[in-house]
């Protein structure tokens, strides 16, 4: 991880900074993604300050899990992601199980509006390295392609959609299952700071199908730096029943 961290910040002091900066649009706090990438040579920090799950047999918190982002080019940004902590607690006997989570490197693509303003869509290819254990941890690679798409109905109302197609280890038996994941949401600009998003989540995995709904909100504190706070609900017995996460977004 140490030697990962010093190839991020080389890489940073090698890639020219662009003359002038674009609109911020962190990924926080939608659980969808968006085609909207950084300038080339900016730097942007996303990490949860606070994220619990609470399923029907367990309780997860997550500590820490950050998204670092660096812009590469004009419409590439390399993106890399970890949780550091995750504490998983069993409700039926309270035992308790701290692990990290597993390493997810990616980029984003923009391939139309990198700005992510009037018609944007993209390409998010990622593969996730398994240095994090079970049950905070997948515990074996994956790999997954998300295809956001998004477009200004107005100057306040933004509709989103997100497909996913993943590859992912099976937590009962040896092996992947394909996983298909799609996102529509709608941001709301309710004033020049602060935005809603409203989601709806479906995913399949060849044997169970879960959907959730989703409310956040993000706080436009300067023109890089953002605050945000978020809650899911499941809608079915296959689903975690609620989640509740809030974090912070930093653009350098």
């Amino acid at each position: 991880m140490k030697r990962l961290c010093a190839a991020l910040l080389g890489m940073v002091a090698f890639v020219p900074v662009a003359a002038s900066a674009r609109d911020y649009c962190p990924t926080r706090p939608s659980l969808g993604q968006s085609a909207c990438t950084l300038d080339t040579g900016r730097v942007a920090i996303e990490t949860a300050l606070s994220d619990w799950e609470r399923d029907s047999d367990a309780d997860t918190v997550l500590f820490g899990d950050t998204l670092f982002r660096l812009g590469l080019a004009d419409r590439v940004e390399l993106q890399v992601d970890w949780t550091p902590v995750g504490v998983v607690r069993d409700r039926a006997t309270g035992g308790r199980t701290a692990r990290s989570g597993d390493l997810e490197i990616g980029s984003r693509i923009a391939l139309k509006s990198p700005d992510g303003k009037g018609l944007s869509y993209g390409l998010q290819p990622s593969v996730t390295v398994p240095v994090g254990r079970s049950p905070v941890g997948a515990g074996g690679w994956g790999a997954a392609l998300v295809a956001p798409i998004s477009y200004d109905l107005s100057n306040k109302l933004n509709l989103q959609f997100s497909p996913e197609i993943a590859t992912m280890p099976r937590e009962d038996r040896g092996g992947n299952m394909a996983v298909a994941t799609a996102t529509l949401g709608l941001g709301i600009a309710v004033s020049d700071k602060c935005q809603l998003t409203v989601e709806g989540q479906w995913s399949q995995d060849g044997m169970t199908t879960e959907h959730r709904a989703a409310l956040a909100v993000a706080w436009q504190v300067s023109d890089d730096f953002f605050i945000d706070a978020g809650g899911v609900a499941g809608l079915d017995h296959d689903t975690p029943a609620l989640r509740v996460y809030s974090g912070l977004s930093r653009r350098f």
